[in-house]
């Protein structure tokens, strides 16, 4: 009889592999927190596709930004490869982000570049940090792809597209968490651990991988996102700029009324933008014809645009206008087009401040990016805060 200790088996893969190559969905949504391991585990799954595969196939690997994607599943793209050794026998083309291995084809993209969005098809898709792309760019995707598709994201928006499609019936959704990943360090397990006791908002995404709720804190909750080209005919247009340069960001909002409803779409959100170029943005977007209510603290600027004709005037502002201008934003029901990532952001951020005691007060924290939502209180506020003018039609 042997006696002797079984021999202990290393192991190289997280759960989420094992989840991946089990899978028959046609769709696989790896929802989860900080560090579970999901991204590193489907790369692992394409390079594992790659060298099992007998006829050939085309895999796509997609992020919302071309840097965005260098810096993460490219670099594990390039380590786990190379730790595999299949690295060294297959062709890496850098300058198209291609990888080709046994008669396989790796393909990395940005989901900001439309050629390669609309362009061709591919058997198996991955897009990393999903909820990053608008719900149009994954239309595409989708129809471009023969068999299976995989998503990963942190589930830090309470309202976004990726929860409903994860309730479709050829759907399978993995939730895992940092617990979920066997590699991570303890150095790294107690950091996480740390934002437990100091922010449970946070925690509830990043260390327990559940969907982000809103908070007590928040100031707007019941905002709708919906395509841009589903917005109405609207009876009423402006335009909201919020001024910016080297700091902080140019913010240009188009808001119209439509009854008691009101429809916004972000413009631009760019640093680096001088007068001249807002009012070349202005006339190419053919909206010089509509009045925009501008930051009043900068009246040099404001009398610039006038000057290269763009129809800017000063907001109304004074004592009491930010909480006034909140509470008439909370009197429409506020549609936002899917397109205005910026100000979903903005909007998941922006929070009153609290004492020491955590008592909350009718007072936005200050230091926080509000931009956008402050060129859409500038307009909303100066063009309809006389209650008569709500139901104006």
């Amino acid at each position: 009889m042997d006696t002797s200790k079984p021999k202990r088996v290393t192991e190289f893969c997280n759960k989420q592999f094992y989840q991946a190559v089990n899978s028959k969905a046609r769709l696989n949504i790896f929802q989860g927190g900080t560090r579970s391991g999901k991204s590193w585990s489907l790369m692992q799954y394409c390079l594992y596709l790659m060298t099992t595969e007998k006829k050939p196939i085309t895999i796509s690997i997609v992020r919302k930004t071309l840097p965005a994607l260098k810096r993460s599943v490219l670099r594990d793209f390039l380590h786990i490869s190379r730790q595999l050794g299949i690295y060294w026998n297959g062709v890496h083309n850098k300058s198209e982000n291609t990888f080709e291995f046994n008669g396989h084809l790796l393909e990395m993209f940005s989901a900001d570049d439309a050629q390669k969005i609309r362009g061709s098809a591919r058997d198996i898709l991955w897009i990393n940090e999903g909820n990053e792309l608008f719900i149009e760019d994954t239309n595409q995707l989708f129809m471009r792809t023969r068999k299976q598709i995989f998503i990963d994201f942190n589930p830090s928006d309470p309202v976004h597209y990726l929860y409903d499609l994860a309730e479709r019936d050829d759907a399978n959704l993995f939730i895992s968490t940092y617990k979920d990943n066997k590699f991570l360090p303890k150095e790294l397990v107690d950091e996480i651990e740390r934002i437990k006791e100091r922010d449970p908002d946070y925690w509830r995404v990043y260390g327990e991988g559940q969907r982000a709720v809103f908070s007590e804190k928040q100031i707007f909750k019941n905002w709708n996102y919906i395509p841009h080209k589903d917005f109405p005919e609207l009876d009423d247009e402006v335009l909201g700029c919020d001024f910016g340069f080297s700091q902080d960001n140019l913010a240009i909002v188009k808001v119209g009324k439509h009854n008691n409803s009101l429809y916004i779409h972000e413009l631009i959100y760019k640093k680096g933008m001088t007068n001249r170029d807002i009012a070349q943005f202005i006339k190419k977007q053919k909206l010089d014809d509509m009045l925009m209510y501008c930051d009043s603290a900068e009246p040099k600027s404001i009398e610039e645009l006038r000057q290269m004709s763009i129809w800017a005037k000063g907001a109304v502002k004074g004592q009491g206008s930010i909480n006034a201008g909140i509470s008439l934003l909370k009197e429409f029901d506020i549609y936002v087009s899917e397109e205005s990532s910026n100000i979903l952001k903005e909007q998941l951020s922006y929070i009153y401040d609290e004492l020491k005691d955590g008592t909350i007060i009718n007072k936005p924290k200050s230091n926080q990016a509000d931009h956008l939502l402050d060129s859409i209180r500038y307009c909303v506020y100066s063009r309809w805060r006389n209650r008569n003018d709500f139901f104006v039609v």
